[in-house]
């Protein structure tokens, strides 16, 4: 099911919006990555964006009870508009952050998909060691960013994501995130992760005109 048809409906969303979305879902694995997640129990989505991915997370297996949260208000209210459309979807919260991004409470899963380089390295720190209190003994936090070292596609993948927050496409509440974003190489997300406890394994995670990796991390 593509999930980007929910918002086909929404009263004075845009053309745009609704092309980004549905090309969005055609070139994000987001059954596979919610694949990787506790079949039952409490699910983070931290910076969820349009909340795709909380939906297909929520919608795939109803016993995950899924939080998905991000700072843009406009991109929440979206979000929770495609949820409620038609079969609203009970298993499924969205919420504006406020304060840290990574929530108060006990997870299974926590996912920071395509998030933490928009922050500078002392808080990707912070906010990794965040997750790994916040999970339970044996819970997951799994992470999607470029490879800062994946050749000629990591290079337009990076100037993309600058250009789309120079422009405010995508909305950052730091700085930092406007003056140069945080990416790291493959091996450096993988010591960054196994430096705050996790056992790590990373794999390739996107279409072949992107460069992401996905990180598994198992606390």
């Amino acid at each position: 099911m593509n999930l980007a048809s929910r918002y086909n409906a929404i009263p004075g969303i845009s053309l745009g919006t609704k092309l980004f979305l549905h090309l969005r879902w055609w070139l994000t694995p987001y059954e596979r990555m919610a694949a990787y997640v506790p079949k039952a129990g409490k699910v983070l989505d931290v910076g969820c964006g349009h909340g795709l991915l909380a939906m297909e997370m929520a919608l795939s297996e109803p016993n995950r009870t899924v939080l998905a949260t991000d700072h843009d208000v406009a991109r929440i209210s979206l979000a929770t508009q495609a949820a409620q459309s038609g079969k609203g979807i009970t298993n499924l919260k969205f919420e504006v952050s406020t304060g840290s991004p990574v929530a108060d409470g006990t997870f299974d899963a926590i996912m920071m998909i395509d998030f933490l380089h928009y922050f500078s390295p002392e808080q990707q720190d912070a906010m990794i060691a965040r997750a790994f209190t916040n999970l339970q003994p044996g819970g997951w936090l799994l992470a999607r960013e470029v490879n800062q070292q994946g050749g000629l596609i990591s290079k337009l993948n990076q100037f993309y994501e600058k250009m789309a927050t120079l422009t405010g496409f995508t909305q950052s509440n730091t700085i930092k995130a406007k003056e140069n974003l945080s990416f790291k190489s493959q091996s450096g997300w993988e010591a960054k992760f196994a430096e705050h406890g996790f056992k790590v394994r990373s794999e390739p995670c996107s279409s072949p005109i992107f460069a992401d990796i996905l990180y598994v991390c198992e606390k």
